[in-house]
């Protein structure tokens, strides 16, 4: 890219981050860039955090790594309760007050401080809830450091405000990387389930030094009014943010206390797998796309290419692989895990559907916030929540496999709904919607049925795991090449031009 092109693009992301438009061409760009760019942050990000979660977890075996699952669900908890949808509002709304962010951190770093305290307070309550007495220590220890997980809130926003994504890439995996080595160093020196939290304080501490210095700020300051015109939309956020969060996380709360911690432990690693999608390609295209939404709200066909290609491109490269390593999900476990872990096998299964289908249509709340559709966003979130916990308070009776298949049956049945929302927001019809992933889920049952045939061929173990991938790999290939040849040439097209801009 030459010297005149450089300056064009510095003005446009100018004129971005001061809430103008722009052209579409600039937006378009804009959104590419910012895949690329959070595309390598997951990537470097998550390849971290699984490795790391892969190593404590056969350093542990299940018991020991189920008391760090349960720490998990607060890690996630107290996430969401520091933000408070203020994020988002500061991203979304079109003029902001210089001194907003800086109030916003005051705001953050002072609700870090009140929930660190009540989190000491209530740890043994909790402790006994789960019947994990040796959680207290560990909830007591994470909640001293919350102050550094708030830091990192605002200046991570303000960056996805001005569509500047390096920063955050760069601050994601840096984070991700100490944590990382803090966590499996400490595991194999034997700290055991206290390795969660040199893995927690590591990656919050690196990732808000980074992002504070890519955003320069902001400085906290006393201005909490200038925090009053960001509530209206962040309260409707919050809420789904919280309704969210119960929705995907009742089922180990149910799972931890009633079926114990090694169950828990069994049924949080199979959700992992149905995390990484979502987390590696759901959240990729989701954190660029809402704030690209937000600044295309008006232009109603931009809105619709956009969420095509974001479907095709999620549809693409999730669903083979999902479906893959539902087929695969007994040898992928024994591998990597070992024989302690195998009955997680048919819960991976389960949940590696279910995570294909949560990744495609990971994009619409970022839809709907984008057009500023928040209360839109809240009542989904409702129903998500009463049919997803539905199924697994349901599935609860029958032991932790059906757990598994009710949270997956409940997020099937909401397919149809965000088919209609994410037709009605933006224009592009549910056949459109639907011939757009169809040619990834055509190929991976045809794949599918191609892993099982080479099942019956009797080779040595290992090689009937490679065997039955280059199995599934020609014979989804095939598919996409003879019956799909067109919409498979406009994913590559894309992917190139994804792989080609360069900030």
């Amino acid at each position: 890219m030459d010297r005149r092109l450089r300056r064009t693009t510095s003005r446009a992301s100018r004129t971005a981050a001061a809430g103008d438009d722009g052209d579409g061409m600039y937006r378009q760009s804009a959104a590419v860039r910012g895949i690329r760019w959070s595309m390598l942050a997951v990537i470097g990000r998550q390849g971290f955090q699984i490795v790391g979660a892969l190593i404590i977890a056969r350093i542990l075996g299940p018991e020991s790594f189920g008391i760090i699952s349960v720490a998990s669900i607060y890690v996630v908890l107290v996430t969401l309760l520091l933000d408070q949808g203020l994020s988002a509002a500061l991203v979304q709304r079109p003029d902001l007050s210089p001194r907003a962010p800086g109030a916003t951190v005051t705001l953050n770093l002072v609700m870090a401080v009140l929930l660190g305290g009540l989190t000491w307070v209530i740890a043994p309550a909790l402790a006994d809830f789960f019947s994990v007495p040796e959680l207290v220590l560990i909830l007591q220890i994470l909640a001293v450091a919350l102050p550094a997980k708030a830091l990192g809130i605002v200046p991570r926003a303000v960056l996805a405000r001005r569509l500047i994504f390096r920063g955050m890439a760069v601050s994601d995996v840096a984070g991700a990387a100490s944590g990382t080595v803090a966590g499996v160093t400490s595991a194999l020196l034997g700290a055991g389930y206290f390795a969660v939290v040199f893995q927690v304080i590591a990656t919050d501490v690196v990732a808000a030094a980074v992002l504070l210095l890519a955003a320069r700020g902001p400085a906290p300051n006393v201005n909490l009014r200038e925090v009053l015109p960001l509530l209206r939309f962040s309260v409707g956020v919050f809420g789904v943010n919280a309704l969210a969060y119960f929705s995907r996380n009742i089922d180990n709360i149910l799972v931890g206390r009633y079926l114990g911690v090694t169950s828990l432990s069994l049924y949080g690693m199979a959700y992992r797998v149905l995390a990484v999608p979502v987390m590696l390609f759901g959240q990729t295209v989701n954190r660029v796309m809402f704030p690209v939404f937000s600044r295309t709200s008006s232009d109603k066909a931009l809105v619709s290419a956009n969420l095509l290609t974001s479907m095709q491109v999620l549809s693409m490269l999730v669903v083979p692989v999902m479906v893959f390593s539902a087929c695969a999900s007994p040898l992928l476990v024994t591998l990597v895990l070992g024989q302690d872990w195998v009955e997680a096998a048919p819960l991976l299964s389960v949940l590696a559907i279910a995570g294909a289908r949560e990744t495609i249509f990971f994009i619409a709340p970022s839809l709907m916030r984008g057009l500023g559709r928040a209360g839109l966003n809240l009542r989904y979130e409702i129903l998500a929540t009463v049919l997803q916990v539905s199924g697994i308070v349901v599935g609860l009776q029958f032991g932790l496999l059906w757990v598994a298949v009710g949270y997956a049956v409940g997020g099937f049945l909401l397919t149809p709904v965000l088919l209609v929302i994410q037709s009605r927001l933006s224009g592009a019809s549910v056949g459109a919607q639907v011939a757009t992933i169809w040619p990834a889920v055509h190929c991976s049952i045809w794949g599918a049925a191609a892993y099982f045939g080479a099942g019956f061929v009797d080779l040595p173990a290992g090689l009937d795991l490679l065997a039955g991938l280059a199995a599934f790999i020609v014979v989804a290939v095939g598919v996409l090449r003879l019956v799909h040849r067109d919409r498979t040439r406009v994913f590559l097209s894309r992917v190139a031009t994804l792989a080609a801009i360069r900030r």
